[in-house]
């Protein structure tokens, strides 16, 4: 046959094929595929879990709560809701927090309780703000509503470095104190 392509055909199952043939274990990809879902799954519940606030549990004013805690910088001549300038000790909170002091903590949990753990320093609640959006609506209010505070840093650096030494949940405990 002059002209003609050769092809080699396996025979596979009782049937003529023209490519190999690996037997189909349909058990073993669906296992595969359910892992998969399954991880995605943990990953989303992780990722809601850790960025979705919850109501504190605790008055700051009356005993340590565990709150979500951001860093925020600001323009040069910018003045906080108390009239002073920003600078590094002062934290954006509730307005009626405002003039208050805050204990800042790392924590950690013991026996399903949070416990302080290492000692922040102390920071004046000078600013507001709004925060993270946590009804859906698009406006951020978790400063507003109390869940959350803003620690001022001079730089967006800075900011990166506080997060990554102490996470985004601190413990806080307001004194009604002048610093």
């Amino acid at each position: 046959m002059k002209g003609a392509t050769l092809r080699r055909f396996y025979r596979v199952e009782g049937r003529m094929r023209g490519r190999i043939h690996y037997p189909f274990n349909w058990k073993f990809y669906v296992a595969v595929l359910a892992l998969i879902v399954l991880m995605f799954m943990q990953l989303k519940l992780k990722t809601e879990a850790t960025y979705k606030l919850q109501p504190r549990t605790a008055d700051p004013a009356v005993e340590p709560a565990v709150m979500r805690c951001t860093c925020y910088t600001a323009d040069e001549g910018a003045v906080c809701y108390s009239g002073c300038a920003p600078r590094y000790g002062i934290i954006a909170g509730k307005k009626e927090w405002v003039g208050m002091t805050a204990c800042l903590y790392t924590y950690e949990i013991i026996d399903g309780k949070p416990v302080p753990r290492e000692f922040l320093g102390f920071f004046e609640v000078k600013d507001t703000g709004a925060g993270i959006d946590t009804d859906g609506d698009g406006v951020g209010d978790s400063i507003i509503n109390g869940q959350s505070i803003d620690v001022f840093q001079p730089t967006l650096e800075d900011a990166k470095q506080w997060v990554a030494a102490y996470g985004d949940y601190i413990m806080v405990y307001l004194v009604d104190g002048k610093g």
